[in-house]
């Protein structure tokens, strides 16, 4: 288990156009991060369980991150959106963006290494039933699902990136 391996399998689901559609939409309604639930989503791919008291370290670590680049970079770009005159820098705020959430999946790693939560081990024998399972409930710890809302999109998340799987 490595950051750059959670990465690759990340984009790859990302790419998925259901799954990233979804996402974008948990993202915009519900104040998703979606390299957090990916990262659930690969922890389960790796059979390792996610705790809730693991998302609020994790939290303490990526917070002023999401908050102070991720985040005005992201709406930068929307704003620029419907501006024609700024498609070009909107482009450039974009590859700025993906450089960002990149930073955030090793700050991600980091603080979950830092405690000892993850396991150098990857387990390759995880059955679908059991990672489906795991899955939905390392996904059920984040911050969206946590509330109990959006069961149902959960459970959609679950299939798309079990499917890609």
């Amino acid at each position: 288990m490595t950051v750059e391996k959670f990465w690759e399998w990340a984009l790859a689901r990302y790419g998925c156009t259901e799954s990233q559609q979804l996402l974008l939409r948990l993202q915009h309604e519900g104040d998703l991060v979606i390299l957090e639930a990916l990262f659930a989503g690969w922890l389960a791919h790796c059979g390792q369980r996610w705790q809730g008291s693991d998302v609020d370290h994790m939290h303490g670590v990526t917070a002023s991150w999401m908050d102070e680049v991720v985040l005005p970079l992201r709406m930068t770009r929307e704003k620029w959106k419907t501006d024609p005159d700024r498609q070009q820098q909107r482009s450039l705020l974009l590859q700025l963006e993906v450089q960002a959430e990149r930073h955030l999946a090793d700050l991600i790693w980091f603080a979950l290494s830092e405690s000892h939560r993850l396991s150098h081990a990857h387990s390759e024998s995880v059955r679908p039933d059991e990672m489906s399972q795991l899955m939905a409930e390392n996904l059920s710890v984040l911050p969206i699902f946590r509330r109990g809302e959006y069961v149902s999109e959960r459970e959609q998340l679950v299939a798309l990136l079990c499917e890609a799987t």
